[in-house]
């Protein structure tokens, strides 16, 4: 439902989570609605959550968990609120939302911009939610300005000062951070190049009892890629170098493809080498080869991928290698080592589309190893989808994750029946990552636009 009134309108969606959770069918519940409000210029919006569910973090709540006020007028945007802001490449501040994360990073403040055809300037201030998604942190505040002053260069500069302690008293005279980047993005011919560099110094030292001493802890960030594309071929070439960027407000971009991070800019090095190929109509090849690694080299992450991509007579085929070595001391993910190759399949017919997908991944940890055979079938009509499948650990003891699920979408719905066994999986965004948790029921997912 959309309520036009003039220059009035009201939207939003609800979503909602049921987990029932076997053999005992307990249940789980999460429910978010979010909705907003425009008139004319001006937006204003809440998100009202109620999260009773243990099966992903152990946080429950049921509050209003953000709410903000906007304004633009195509030239000056004012926010807020609750919102979520990027700057630059990620390097000093990088405040963003993944549901499948479970990650909320929105800052509490405001944010004004204005910009025209060659000159942007922003300012924001705000407290950034923790990782306990209860309390925020110390306050920040941030200046970026963006010049083009050619029509292919782009040039932007960021400063960004973040207290160190929860005193409103005072300004100055305390323990802060500074952060600072810059950037370019230039355009030539069939080259793309774009770098950043970053600048981080404390004034202090974090301690149990709060922000101490004077220590200057120095950190330094550089990033830059380089691409050229023309018909038929693209190669895009990655480079990063991170030391003390580790700063839990930002996510120094790592270059690799699934967006994971040896230490989120702690200590990390390295490149990613990307080659595109359509020598024909029928044919792409996308291949790819990345490496990080830390200053001691104690810790590795290295990849290659090779996913060509066939299309003959309306039949799509794309087989897929993946090899992915990995040595980090400490990491979330246990894995080592993983090998998968597959073949993915897919066609339509009319209104029929048939997806089918099959691999094996040999997967190596430190004491143990053993081999993943995966499936998955995909039969659509028109806004219905049926899918199935399974994942199965041949160890010493086999086990089985098989599954089945299916979907209607079509608006203002968004229904998904899965049950099943669910492995789980290790995913990443932005450097930073999580696990999916095993899970074996009936799951039933709903979203409603309005």
């Amino acid at each position: 439902m959309l309520l036009l009134l003039g220059e009035v309108s009201l939207s939003g969606v609800n979503t909602t989570h049921l987990w029932l959770e076997t053999p005992r069918w307990s249940s789980q519940f999460y429910n978010e609605a979010e909705a907003d409000l425009f008139v004319d210029r001006f937006r204003i919006g809440a998100r009202f959550l109620l999260d009773a569910e243990n099966l992903r973090d152990t946080v429950t709540r049921t509050q209003i968990t953000q709410r903000y006020l906007t304004y633009d007028n195509g030239g000056i945007s004012l926010w807020l609120g609750n919102y979520y802001e990027t700057l630059g490449h990620g390097l000093v501040l990088s405040s963003f939302e993944d549901k499948p994360l479970r990650i909320d990073r929105n800052l509490d403040g405001g944010r004004l911009s204005w910009e025209n055809d060659f000159l942007g300037i922003g300012l924001l201030a705000g407290r950034m939610l923790t990782e306990d998604k209860v309390t925020r942190d110390d306050w920040l505040y941030a200046v970026d300005a963006t010049i083009l002053p050619i029509e292919n260069l782009e040039l932007g500069a960021i400063y960004l000062r973040r207290d160190a302690t929860q005193d409103a008293d005072t300004l100055f005279g305390r323990a802060f951070e500074e952060w600072a980047e810059e950037n370019l993005t230039l355009r030539l011919w069939r080259f793309d190049l774009t770098a950043a560099a970053a600048q981080r110094f404390t004034w202090g030292r974090r301690s149990a009892d709060g922000w101490v001493g004077t220590n200057n802890i120095k950190g330094l960030g550089l990033t830059a890629s380089l691409s050229y594309s023309q018909k038929g071929i693209g190669i895009l070439l990655e480079a990063k170098d991170y030391r003390g960027l580790a700063g839990g407000i930002n996510a120094p971009p790592p270059c690799n493809l699934d967006q994971e991070s040896i230490n989120q800019g702690a200590d990390e090095q390295g490149y990613h080498l990307a080659l595109n190929l359509a020598p024909w109509d029928w044919l792409w090849v996308d291949a790819s080869y990345s490496s990080a690694w830390d200053s001691t080299r104690e810790s590795t992450l290295d990849r290659i991928g090779v996913e060509p991509r066939i299309d003959l007579a309306g039949h799509t085929f794309i087989p897929f290698f993946t090899l992915i070595e990995r040595e980090i001391p400490g990491a979330l993910n246990t894995e080592n080592d993983r090998l998968e190759a597959g073949l993915s399949y897919e066609t339509l017919i009319r209104d029929f589309s048939l997806h089918l997908k099959g691999s094996y991944r040999h997967v190596k940890e430190v004491t143990e190893a053993w081999d993943e055979p995966r499936v998955l079938v995909e039969l659509g009509w028109r806004s219905f989808i049926v899918s199935g499948g399974g994942v199965a650990e041949l160890k010493e003891e086999m086990k089985l994750w098989p599954w089945g699920a299916i979907r209607y979408n079509a608006y203002p719905f968004d229904l998904t029946l899965s049950y099943g066994r669910f492995k789980g999986s290790y995913i990443c965004k932005h450097g930073v990552c999580a696990y999916e948790l095993p899970f074996e029921g009936i799951k039933a997912d709903v979203t409603l636009y309005f």
